[in-house]
């Protein structure tokens, strides 16, 4: 069997996901992730404007809200989402990345090489994305970790799985006004809580696609209006259909641990 006819394979954490996966049709498109790529098997195609041209590589970072197309001819691509590495101080796209040429990645790439991949267990894969982390943001590239009160209210909405928050109440509970909550929280994650909510909800979908719901009840199960609107989000955030979801083994943590 050819890599690239093998499943993906999706672990999902609350705040990020790992995907080993063939590389599939890929739109322009933006998210609220932090995103590194490595092409396991081979170079692939990046751009990040569609009149620009393609350019080869083997790595890509891409910050937050940064707009790119990725092509791979159906090539091994492994994909590590973090929506917020304690926000970086700098944009971080870089194309080519200066990950690839860090010894420890490099261990780590030639472990999901040649269908190891397959074998992966969750305990694996957490470790795998602590590693990925550690070569391709080193603590000078960071802020200082985020504000007690909006730590508070990020393990709400992962609490409650977003339902019922809102500006207001959320506010209430961290004891500030509702225009300064709002401020503060896009102050600190670089997004509005309407946005952020929107990613919370489509972590929820594919955790409840992980569960065995079809994609009509995890539409509903994660606060969406209805299996239309999942689409749209899910294909906006991570440029692909939700239907890829199907093609993949997924492994969700329900809890916020490492």
């Amino acid at each position: 069997m050819k890599l690239a006819q093998q499943p993906g394979r999706l672990f999902l954490w609350r705040g990020s996901a790992l995907v080993i996966s063939p590389g599939i049709d890929s739109s322009l498109h933006t998210h609220f992730a932090l995103q590194l790529t490595y092409g396991l098997q081979r170079p692939f195609r990046v751009r990040l404007q569609t009149d620009q041209p393609w350019e080869v590589t083997r790595s890509a970072c891409f910050a937050p809200h940064q707009a790119h197309q990725i092509d791979s001819d159906g090539g091994l691509l492994a994909h590590l989402f973090v929506e917020m590495p304690e926000m970086l101080n700098a944009d971080c796209t870089a194309v080519p990345a200066a990950f690839a040429g860090v010894p420890a990645f490099q261990r780590m790439a030639d472990s999901l090489q040649d269908g190891r991949h397959q074998m992966l267990d969750m305990a694996v894969a957490t470790q795998l994305r602590h590693t990925w982390l550690s070569c391709a943001l080193p603590e000078s590239q960071l802020k200082p970790a985020l504000d007690g009160r909006i730590t508070t209210v990020l393990e709400q909405i992962a609490a409650s799985r977003g339902l019922d928050c809102n500006g207001e109440n959320l506010a209430r509970l961290v004891h500030l006004s509702e225009s300064r909550f709002t401020h503060l929280f896009r102050q600190q994650t670089g997004m509005s809580l309407s946005r952020y909510l929107l990613w919370s909800r489509m972590v929820d979908a594919v955790a409840s696609v992980a569960a065995g719901n079809n994609m009509t009840a995890a539409a509903h199960a994660s606060g969406f209006a209805d299996l239309a609107h999942m689409s749209r989000t899910f294909r906006n955030m991570m440029g692909v259909p939700p239907s890829e979801l199907q093609r993949m083994a997924i492994a969700f943590k329900q809890d916020q641990s490492a």
